[in-house]
């Protein structure tokens, strides 16, 4: 079976960056996902967004944390995954998110200048 999802939208808010016990980084940021059709009876135009939380790890959270801000139009692939937890009400909760595996600027409605971060980085082909 295939999990792949890539959605185009615009930040909700700040990425927050957080550092695991181990030093591992993840990132998490809220991602508004627009939808605009015509209704074909009425010619009127409509309008519906979905809200989605996305997860990032390791190098791809620490360059999301210093290069987006809120309101930054992206594009993001990555793997729908669903997660469990008892609240402190006893109640279990259930979220599904976005583990993205990949960032990236989406040049519909602005630009972008590109730098590598590191030594690290892959070679372009």
């Amino acid at each position: 079976m295939s999990n792949v999802s890539v959605l185009s939208g615009n930040l909700t808010r700040d990425p927050e960056i957080r550092y695991l016990k181990d030093g591992t980084a993840t990132c998490t940021f809220g991602l508004a996902v627009d939808r605009r059709w015509q209704d074909r009876e009425t010619g009127a135009w409509a309008e519906a967004t979905s809200f989605f939380d996305v997860a990032c790890w390791r190098e791809l959270a620490e360059h999301v944390a210093l290069s987006l801000v809120k309101g930054a139009r992206v594009v993001v692939t990555g793997r729908l995954e669903q997660r469990s937890w008892t609240g402190e009400d006893g109640r279990v909760r259930t979220r599904v998110e976005l583990v993205a595996d990949d960032v990236g600027c989406s040049l519909r409605f602005q630009t972008a200048e590109i730098s590598e971060s590191s030594a690290e980085a892959e070679p372009a082909f």
